[in-house]
């Protein structure tokens, strides 16, 4: 009988020792886990710490116009400031077709469209320009074309006073009349062989 409560006693110490053992080893298992995990996270941040630094920061354009200029510069800067490439866009500058003092014209006949000459008993020509305008003082030149459908049609370009100009030419043919614009007012162009229709003004203001 005491053999047998000894027997019990240390069956039961036995088992309690090793209950033990497996409660320390499964502490010390999940303290290297928890460790693990730890140095894992460590070792990300630090990496990612590390690429952050190496990446270029994020770029702001900035824009910069002058106060009468209308041209732009566009500087794309880091957050320091340091300027990586800087790129500028220039208008266009429009030529200027007109100089002061001077006023150029370029005159053709032209047709009318669907003009019955016969059955309206009119002409169906026309000039190219209804109206040209100058300032008084402005040296005027008119380059003058006639450009008619009808082979054997002539046309004039013709003011009268104070500037009494005829210029006459035949198909195919052109002139150039320069004349000082130094009378103010509105003064009629005409051909001559197709009136009432062929007409137009030139205007002098001051």
């Amino acid at each position: 009988m005491i053999e047998n409560c000894r027997s019990t006693n240390k069956a039961d110490t036995l088992s309690m020792d090793v209950q033990r053992h497996l409660q320390v080893k499964s502490s010390v298992s999940v303290k290297l886990l928890s460790t693990a995990i730890i140095t894992i996270a460590s070792i990300t941040t630090v990496i990612t710490s590390m690429y952050l630094l190496d990446a270029p920061s994020q770029v702001k354009l900035v824009f910069a116009q002058g106060s009468n200029d209308s041209s732009s510069s566009m500087a794309p800067v880091n957050e320091t400031g340091a300027n990586l490439t800087t790129t500028t866009s220039t208008a266009t500058t429009v030529p200027i077709l007109t100089t002061p003092g001077v006023k150029e014209f370029y005159l053709f006949t032209a047709e009318i469209p669907d003009v019955d000459e016969e059955k309206l008993k009119v002409a169906g020509d026309a000039f190219s320009i209804p109206t040209m305008i100058a300032n008084k003082g402005d040296n005027v030149t008119v380059h003058f074309y006639n450009v008619d459908p009808v082979t054997d049609e002539r046309h004039s370009f013709t003011i009268g006073a104070p500037y009494n100009i005829d210029a006459d030419i035949a198909f195919g043919e052109s002139t150039v009349v320069s004349f000082l614009a130094d009378h103010e007012g509105i003064f009629q162009y005409y051909c001559k062989y197709h009136l009432p229709v062929m007409t137009g003004q030139l205007q002098v203001v001051p």
